[in-house]
Formats: structure tokens, C-alpha cells, sequence
């Protein structure tokens, strides 16, 4: 009895240890974004109408669509955005203005090309900075839930796993 009413006050004081230290570490998942995974490092999308915008074409990966942007205006691309395509849809059959209305419709972006209209998520998957004669980036960031510059994109690197991957 003697043995038990000793051991008692061991127990209650690791177990608020063991709560302690879980909310300690719940603390620390909970920080505030870092600036590399932040929105504020990544220039908003000029759009086509600004001087600034230099063209797009059908990415060799199936499925994706790149935006150029030159943003300092020094001839050199140095901006890029990159979109899933959802559907496409012949020319032929759909005009500029049907295309348009349909885009507009669905909350998508349009990209007109003969024979084919290419239709794109609204916002990008990619957001990419610094990029060479190649079209290589320095920088990449990665929306995964694709719903426009808000803080959750994540700088996208293939340089190591994260932690708990294997």
C-alpha cells in the first residue's frame, strides 16, 4: 500500500509531463508559415494584357500548360506559371466566343491554339521564378490545392524527402 501511494504522484507527474510536451510540439507544427513556402516571395500573375507577358505553350509533360513573363522587362523570361489542362475542345467546333463563355462559365482560364482550345484550372499548380535559356526555374513553388496566391504553396524542391517520408 505503502509502495502504491509513492507511486502515484510519479505517475500524475509524467503524465502532465507527457501532456506538456505534446502541446510543446503541437506548438511548434502550428508556426506561422516561413517565407519560403509564403505567398509574399511569389509575384502575382501580370495576366496577357500586360507588358510583362510573353506567351504560353503546351508543356512535353502531358496535361500542363506554361505562361512566360518577362517582369523586369529586360528581354529575358524570368516568370512562369504552370496549369493542369482539364479538357480540350477542337476549333472547329467551338468558336472564340462559345470557348470564352464556356471558360468563364466553369471558373476556368482559355488558350486558343488550331486546331485546339486548351482548357486550364483557373489558378496555377506552379509558380516559378528565375528561369535560364532553357526555361529551367530556381525557384519553384507548388499550390497543391490550386486555389490562388494565399500563403499555402510550399517551395517545391527534389533535393530530399521531408521528414517521416521514406
Amino acid at each position: 500500500m505503502m509502495k502504491r501511494a509513492r507511486l502515484f504522484p510519479q505517475i500524475i507527474r509524467f503524465l502532465l509531463l507527457a501532456v506538456l510536451f505534446a502541446g510543446v510540439a503541437e506548438a511548434q507544427t502550428l508556426k506561422p508559415p516561413s517565407p519560403e513556402s509564403g505567398s509574399e516571395l511569389i509575384p502575382k500573375e501580370p495576366g496577357w494584357k500586360d507588358a510583362a507577358y510573353r506567351g504560353w505553350e503546351v508543356m512535353s509533360i502531358p496535361g500542363l500548360i506554361s505562361t512566360y513573363y518577362d517582369l523586369d522587362l529586360d528581354g529575358k523570361l524570368d516568370y512562369m506559371v504552370i496549369r493542369k489542362i482539364i479538357r480540350k475542345a477542337s476549333s472547329e467546333e467551338v468558336d472564340v466566343e462559345q470557348a470564352i463563355r464556356i471558360a468563364k462559365f466553369d471558373g476556368l482560364s482559355v488558350y486558343f491554339s488550331t486546331p485546339v482550345i486548351y482548357f486550364a484550372n483557373r489558378n496555377p499548380l506552379f509558380y516559378c521564378k528565375g528561369m535560364d535559356y532553357r526555361k529551367n526555374c530556381r525557384d519553384i513553388w507548388v499550390d497543391i490545392a490550386e486555389d490562388g496566391l494565399n500563403g499555402n504553396e510550399e517551395l517545391y524542391t527534389l533535393s530530399g524527402p521531408k521528414l517521416g517520408v521514406r
